[in-house]
């Protein structure tokens, strides 16, 4: 009897062990036709897209059908797909399929025997550049009770071939700040005097009381000190007034010959400089050259008046200009000032006196260094320039190391002021250096603080750097200080994956490279064949221009726009080889000759 039940229970498990056995390979078998139906969504090859947190991934969806009566009812199947590539390979995340009957532990989805079914894997993994040539596999293994064996016996089945990294090729085009040098072409100078008159006077008397006062000597000694420097005139204007207590048409007679006076006395003084320099000179019957001297006589000075009055010590000042305004005819109110004066001493003294004048007003323009000896200067002497003309020589060059060159001689002449260094920085930034570039940002921004212009430098250096968020963050610093930095914005918004976004930011912006990035990534090809033919002919945004014609199957824009590209750089033959934007045509002579 017991022999029995050995032999009974021998033969359970033999029929177990031949059952799985069985049931395994039979799936093994029809593997094939689960594996031809695996579908990459989209179509492989993979593709980058950018995230909020700036981490480039990959999107990875397989969609997978069973058919019936293939999936064993105790099965389990762990679907496992891996990207492999030079050096390394990425395993991504286990999906498990049950058999109805599987108990535990259950999986992600559970297949019916009799009617199959289908399945939609994903995942998400961190983008490598390794990654750009690369194979996706997988080899789905099966378990069925203690026994273990890999779907296909031919080994790993090819999902899909390679990544498509265009979206990491995001260009350094950001708007850059360079400071205002602050200097001008054209400065003036001004110099004036007074010449005063004697009461119903048009000659120049110098005896007179206010002509003898200290300051009005000194004034009247720098005017013709600035008058013998010769400097290239821009205007010369006498006013000349009268005191209001007259009549009218007499007063605009006294200032209109009190113009004329002054008008004479500074022609006597290029009479001097002239007889001067023909002494120097021996030159004989040379004559002085005059400049246009404007000669306005303005009439009485009513304004002056009050002013003078209202400024004085005079004790009733306030009552006295009441009872003066109180008169509305014009011969009333100069007889009302004329009687005032009489019991005022102090109004013909202070007031009056200093009314009956010619105000002499010299502008000049300032004696300037011409761009050529400033240029010159900038790069032998810069010491022997102020601030302002140093920067300003560095926009007297398009030639990027010698502006270089003169931001830096402005950091040492000038170490205390940002200007230097924010320029410094930008012309850093133009060669694309941002180590050198942050240094002198940060020095200009210790200097000056929270400035605009120095916190949007230093965000293009921090992206440049791989700091997306800081760099967004000085940005958005730089925004609220006044400074546009939408755009550079916009290209941040390209490294989040927000291509749209992107683009509204570019709006106002046209023909530049990011900008048509962002268009093709968008699928807006016609738009971005537009913007980067209209925009600079640089290597990349040709290459990107054969990535517009591969993906519109416009072979003739392609291997156009690929053959420029890698004669322009000769990097972008070896990146247009493995490239899987081009995957369709590598095996094409055309493609071939393009590259070469």
């Amino acid at each position: 009897m017991k022999k029995f039940n050995f032999k009974i229970l021998g033969l359970i498990a033999m029929t177990a062990i031949l059952a799985t056995s069985c049931g395994l390979k039979k799936m093994v078998k029809k593997y094939p036709t689960v594996s031809a139906k695996y579908e990459m969504i989209p179509n492989q090859p993979l593709e980058t897209n950018g995230t909020t947190d700036y981490t480039m991934k990959i999107n990875v969806t397989v969609k997978g059908t069973i058919p019936p009566k293939y999936f064993h009812k105790k099965a389990i199947v762990e679907f496992t797909p891996v990207l492999k590539y030079d050096g390394g390979s990425t395993e991504l995340k286990k999906y498990t399929i049950t058999g109805e009957k599987v108990k535990e532990p259950k999986g992600d989805m559970t297949i019916s025997k009799k009617t199959g079914g289908s399945f939609t894997y994903t995942d998400v993994i961190v983008y490598k550049p390794e990654m750009n040539k690369s194979d996706l596999v997988v080899n789905p293994v099966a378990k069925l009770k203690k026994k273990t064996i890999n779907l296909d016996k031919k080994g790993d089945f090819t999902l899909g071939y390679g990544v498509i990294y265009t979206s990491t090729r995001v260009g350094k085009d950001e708007d850059l700040s360079v400071a205002d040098h602050g200097y001008e072409k054209e400065t003036f100078v001004t110099k004036s005097g007074n010449i005063y008159y004697a009461y119903n006077d048009a000659k120049i008397n110098m005896k007179l009381e206010q002509n003898k006062k200290p300051e009005n000597v000194t004034k009247l000694k720098e005017l013709t000190d600035f008058v013998n420097l010769s400097l290239k005139v821009k205007t010369i204007n006498v006013n000349a007034w009268a005191s209001p207590e007259g009549e009218e048409t007499l007063n605009q007679k006294l200032s209109d010959g009190r113009s004329k006076s002054a008008d004479k006395w500074v022609k006597d003084i290029y009479d001097a400089i002239a007889k001067d320099y023909a002494k120097v000179n021996k030159l004989k019957n040379y004559k002085a050259t005059y400049p246009v001297i404007n000669l306005l006589a303005k009439g009485e000075d009513w304004d002056g008046f009050q002013k003078e009055l209202s400024a004085s010590n005079i004790k009733d000042k306030n009552t006295i200009l009441n009872v003066i305004k109180s008169q509305n005819d014009k011969f009333k109110r100069e007889k009302t000032i004329r009687d005032m004066s009489v019991i005022y001493k102090e109004i013909e003294d202070n007031i009056l006196s200093l009314l009956r004048r010619s105000e002499i007003v010299y502008v000049c323009y300032e004696n300037k260094k011409t761009d050529e000896k400033i240029a010159e200067l900038s790069t032998t002497k810069p010491g022997d320039l102020d601030v302002k003309e140093l920067l300003y020589a560095g926009t007297l060059t398009n030639d990027i190391d010698t502006k270089l060159k003169i931001y830096k001689s402005a950091t040492t002449v000038y170490p205390n002021d940002w200007k230097g260094y924010n320029n410094l920085g930008w012309a850093y930034l133009m060669k694309k250096d941002y180590t050198n570039a942050l240094t002198s940002l940060e020095k200009a921004n210790t200097l000056n603080p929270n400035n605009g212009l120095i916190l949007n430098n230093l965000g293009v250096a921090t992206s440049w750097k791989g700091d997306f968020a800081g760099a967004m963050n000085y940005f958005k610093q730089a925004e609220s200080k006044g400074v546009n930095s939408t755009y550079n914005q916009g290209v941040l918004l390209i490294r989040q994956g927000n291509y749209t976004g992107a683009i509204t930011n570019f709006t106002g912006k046209s023909l530049r490279y990011n900008i048509g990035l962002a268009q093709l990534l968008n699928k807006s090809y016609p738009e971005a064949i537009s913007t980067l033919e209209g925009g600079p002919k640089t290597a990349e945004a040709y290459y990107l221009l054969a990535i517009i014609g591969a993906r519109t199957n416009n072979t003739s824009l392609m291997y156009d726009y690929l053959k420029k590209a890698c004669q322009m750089d000769a990097k972008y033959k070896t990146q247009a080889k493995d490239d899987r934007e081009f995957i369709k045509f590598a095996t094409s002579g055309d493609f071939t000759n393009a590259i070469q």
